[in-house]
């Protein structure tokens, strides 16, 4: 017996209110009310009894010498609120497994720790890679897709410290790309931030391709990085490849998940 799965019945009045701030978080800035309308997508009529309601209730405020409207402080207690309770981490595993399975390649999680870039997760494919590589161990600054990608986002005290005591460590994975001239280094971080991904192609291992992307928070500093990596015959380092595309967007919806805005010159 096929189940029915009825759709959810909601207030159509407050989805079609919620136009309103979805059109304002948008815009990231006041509108005035013939602008709202538009962007709603309903006459200025129909927006203005909304925007008085929204008003009441601290979402929305109206600026008195513009009469342009903003978001209002009750949203911005709600923006932090959500924040509070989100971690990171607990966002991405679930998208980090959902990837692995649709590019059929494995993905790590990783983070920033003590040490530099640090593995936490790790989704397996059918596709295994003869790799030593776990939750807990930290990657090259410069030898690995990872790094490059943490070397690039991170504030230059962070990543020039580890990086210099990456020459001392036997334990990290992809030592040889702190061997690189700096002119090498200042032009791998140059693509990397143009890209917003890191490609290593059988490098550090022989064999082994990836690719990473990061993913930002909402004060837009970088809070994960996911890596896809599997073995070179069946690995695809297209920048605009499958592999590359579904990363990217997942890296982007965790990014979006932590309520990072991306500046609108870069969009």
């Amino acid at each position: 017996m096929t189940e029915v799965i009825k759709e959810r019945r909601g207030i159509g009045s407050i989805e079609v209110g919620g136009q309103l701030l979805v059109a304002l978080v948008n815009a990231r800035g006041p509108l005035s009310l013939g602008d709202l309308a538009r962007e709603s997508g309903m006459p200025a009529s129909k927006a203005h009894p909304y925007l008085v309601s929204f008003g009441k209730l601290g979402l929305i405020e109206q600026d008195a010498a513009t009469g342009q409207y903003m978001l209002g402080p009750f949203a911005l207690q709600m923006g932090l609120v959500s924040l509070q309770q989100i971690t990171p981490v607990k966002l991405a595993i679930p998208e980090v497994t959902r990837l692995a399975a649709s590019i059929d390649q494995t993905v790590i999680l990783a983070i920033w720790g003590s040490h530099g870039p640090t593995v936490i997760y790790l989704a397996e494919s059918t596709r295994p890679i003869h790799v030593n590589m776990h939750a807990g161990s930290v990657m090259s600054m410069l030898g690995t897709a990872t790094g490059q990608v943490f070397s690039a986002f991170l504030p230059p005290r962070l990543v020039e410290n580890v990086m210099a005591r990456e020459l001392h460590d036997e334990l990290v994975i992809g030592q040889a790309g702190v061997q690189m001239r700096k002119e090498d280094i200042d032009q791998i971080l140059h693509e990397v931030r143009a890209r917003g991904m890191a490609r290593a192609q059988s490098l550090p291992i022989p064999g082994i391709n990836a690719l990473s992307a990061p993913v930002f928070n909402h004060t837009h500093a970088l809070s994960l990085v996911l890596t896809a990596t599997g073995p070179q015959g069946s690995f695809d380092t297209e920048w605009d490849g499958d592999i590359a595309c579904q990363l990217r967007a997942s890296a982007q919806r965790l990014s979006q998940q932590l309520g990072y805005l991306p500046d609108p010159a870069q969009a």
